[in-house]
Order: structure tokens, then sequence, then C-alpha cells
């Protein structure tokens, strides 16, 4: 019968040796997962930031787009006003002749006095 005992305490612990290492698993892997969703917590809150600046920078050059788009349009309007005004015709001009040079060329001959 103490056999039996021996043998009942033996499988006692073998039980309890591997519950205690299941114990153990679930607690790292539970560790293991807390560290993860933290990190994927602080990533995704990067990323949140990170949208949000995004977005605050498309408004601002939606913003400049449409003024730059307005701007453009002013533009249009003045090019199309002064293309629709008249333009004064140019004043004929009479030809003029050619005027005649009051400078006359003087050659001057070298003298010799020997």
């Amino acid at each position: 019968m103490e056999r039996m005992d021996r043998h009942e305490k033996g499988d006692a612990q073998k039980a309890r040796l591997i519950f205690l290492s299941l114990a153990a698993l679930v607690i790292i892997l539970l560790v293991w997962s807390f560290m993860s969703a933290s990190k994927a917590r602080s990533e995704r809150d990067t990323a949140r930031q990170e949208v949000e600046a995004l977005k605050q920078d498309t408004a601002k050059l939606e913003q400049l787009v449409k003024d730059l788009n307005q701007e453009n349009e002013g533009l249009r309007k003045k090019v199309q006003q002064l293309q629709a005004k008249p333009k004064p015709k140019p004043a004929v001009k009479k030809k003029a002749k050619p005027a005649k040079s009051t400078t006359t060329k003087k050659t001057s001959k070298p003298s010799k006095n020997d």
C-alpha cells in the first residue's frame, strides 16, 4: 500500500509541475501581449498625430489653392477686359525724307615743306 501512496504522490507532483509550467507560460504570454499592446497603442497614437498634422496641412494647402485660383480668375478677367477694349490705331507716320548731312568731309592733303 505504501507503494501506491508514493505513486500517487509522484503523480500529484507531476500534475502540480505541469500546472505550474502552464501557469508560467500563461503569465509569460500575458506579459508579452501587454507589452505588444502598449507598443501598438503608442504607434497608433503617433499615427493619429501624423494624420491630424496631415489634415491640417491639407486644409492649409486647399485654402492656398482657393486663394490662387481666385487671383488667377481675377487676372483672367483683367486680360479679357483688356482684350475686349478697342485698340487705338497707331498714328500713321509720314515717311521722312532722308536728312541731308550738313557736315562735309574735309580731306587734308599733307603739305610738303621742303
